[in-house]
């Protein structure tokens, strides 16, 4: 190399700072490397310290160790046993699609299906633990496998799913909601059934059991026991004792007047609409302005949208009498 194309490149890295030219000024010139031009190096080769430190003791260096990737295709010996695949759904599902209407063994859903046996026996093995598949164990019989309930419906679930993904998408976001809700909610029946009994709730059982008195179905001995029960209950499901073998009589009572007509909802709907337009501008004015009085003017806009539309509501819902 030459000396002219030598110093051109050593010009650049001068002036880069990468290296540095001792003395200045003097002939022949010697160069050596700045702390910018040995950062710069280290970062191009991956130098670290601790590179550095096994070069200098003379270590042999660690290379990393990079994960080996699965192969495409595996070779196996003739009759030797293949590995069996850590998860195949497609396989799984077939085994499903197999066993939907009567129960198989293994052998049989091998010739089924023509996956390898040891694919086979992975894929039961997992539909097992999942409880979609039931292990059948008979003496002397060969071993049979049978669909669960929960088999049958994941294969109900997986059919729906091909023929229309968004209807079995909705139906198991709404079966997830409804068991979210029935966990944390508890029944209407049970939770009525604690309530206390009030005076008139008493006196209307009593009216009751004097009616069933009259209509001959107890005699004045049970008339009495019933009532002496009746008075000694605290909550209503204490009632089962009292009115046992004869009609209960009903404890809620319905909403008094008629239920309100359509139209208040649809001018409720209405004025809702301009209610939010008026909230929308509130927004606007507290996140765009900095001034206090645009600030509280916006929340009262919003406050008012808010006020505006429970009354109207409860208005639209009141029962006419």
């Amino acid at each position: 190399m030459s000396e002219t194309a030598v110093q051109s490149v050593l010009d650049p890295l001068v002036a880069r700072g990468f290296v540095a030219r001792q003395p200045q000024g003097a002939e022949p010139a010697t160069f050596r490397l700045t702390m910018t031009g040995v950062k710069r190096l280290k970062n191009h080769r991956g130098y670290s310290e601790a590179r550095a430190v096994q070069e200098w003791r003379g270590q042999p260096r660690e290379e990393p160790q990079v994960p080996e990737k699965e192969p495409l295709f595996t070779w196996t010996w003739a009759g030797e046993t293949p590995p069996p695949r850590p998860g195949n759904p497609a396989l799984e599902q077939a085994l499903v699609e197999q066993l939907e209407h009567t129960a198989l063994t293994q052998d049989e859903l091998v010739r089924r299906t023509g996956a390898p046996a040891n694919d086979v026996r992975a894929a039961l093995d997992k539909l097992i633990a999942e409880t979609f598949v039931a292990r059948l164990e008979q003496d002397g019989v060969a071993t049979e496998y049978e669909l669960t309930e929960g088999g049958v419906g994941r294969l109900k679930l997986v059919r729906e799913f091909a023929e229309s993904p968004m209807t079995a998408m909705g139906k198991v976001l709404g079966a997830a909601a409804t068991q979210a809700v029935q966990g944390r909610r508890q029944p209407v029946a049970k939770v009525r059934s604690r309530q206390r009994l009030s005076d008139s709730e008493r006196a209307a059982c009593s009216t009751t059991l004097a009616e069933q008195f009259g209509f001959g179905r107890i005699d004045i001995t049970e008339l009495q026991r019933r009532t002496d029960l009746l008075y000694a209950a605290t909550t209503r499901r204490d009632l089962d004792a009292v009115f046992e073998g004869l009609p209960t009589p009903s404890l809620d009572q319905e909403p008094k007047g008629k239920p309100a007509p359509g139209w208040r909802s649809g001018a409720a709907g209405c004025t809702s609409i301009v209610s939010v337009f008026f909230g929308l501008m509130g927004l606007a004015l507290i996140s765009g302005h900095d001034d206090v009085d645009d600030v509280v003017f916006g929340l009262l806009l919003v406050g008012g949208a808010v006020v505006w539309n429970y009354l109207v509501w409860s208005w639209a819902r009141r029962r006419v009498n």
